[in-house]
């Protein structure tokens, strides 16, 4: 199989609007800009039945029972951001720059993130597994500086959230339902690629 190259397309309605001659398994394509204005890579699975959200899934225009356009991870799943992994203690079993938490560097507004499990990890199901939290001081063990309140929860099999950091709250962590721990909420080991957010496992 050719790899196909500068193959862009403007945006997901265009994509969504690519006739069943247009996509093939396996294929992939680049949007400029995704639900969130960001270039992404989209790949074309025939046999996925996923329901369309216009952002992570793309139910194309003719409806077909099966066939959905899937958001790809990696660096081309959104623009990077300034900031670092930190709170590394207990992760370093995980893939290489994994830790709790992720400190950012200068203010996000309304800043679109996806949040997607590993293979390695498992997750108790429901729609509330996974809570991400920002703190006003580095995160620690005591909790200080933690929010109350989750900024947003995700079922077990990730999904997407809007975050917003400023002065204030400056640290963002991941905790999930865990399976081998009665299901309680532990904090999640991950990484960050693009605006993709890998969670690898627990401590």
């Amino acid at each position: 199989m050719t790899i196909q190259t500068g193959y862009a397309i403007a945006d997901i309605a265009t994509l969504k609007a690519l006739t069943s001659s247009q996509r093939t398994d396996g294929y992939s394509r680049q949007v400029k800009s995704d639900a969130n204005g960001l270039p992404s890579w989209y790949t074309f699975i025939s046999a996925s039945s996923a329901t369309g959200d216009d952002d992570l899934v793309l139910l194309p225009n003719d409806s077909p029972s099966t066939g959905r356009w899937l958001k790809s991870g990696g660096a081309g799943g959104g623009a990077s951001f300034g900031g670092q992994i930190i709170c590394t203690s207990g992760c370093t079993t995980a893939a290489g720059g994994s830790g709790k938490a992720f400190q950012f560097y200068a203010p996000q507004t309304n800043l679109g993130l996806i949040i997607q499990p590993s293979f390695g990890i498992s997750i108790q199901s429901g729609s509330n597994a996974i809570a991400i939290y920002r703190w006003s001081a580095e995160p620690n063990t005591g909790m200080s500086g933690k929010e109350a309140t989750p900024i947003a929860q995700l079922p077990n099999t990730g999904g997407k959230f809007n975050l917003t950091i400023n002065s204030t709250y400056k640290w963002v962590s991941i905790f999930a339902k865990n399976p081998a721990n009665s299901n309680y909420l532990d904090g999640v080991c991950f990484v960050v690629t693009g605006n993709v957010i890998t969670l690898l496992g627990y401590s």
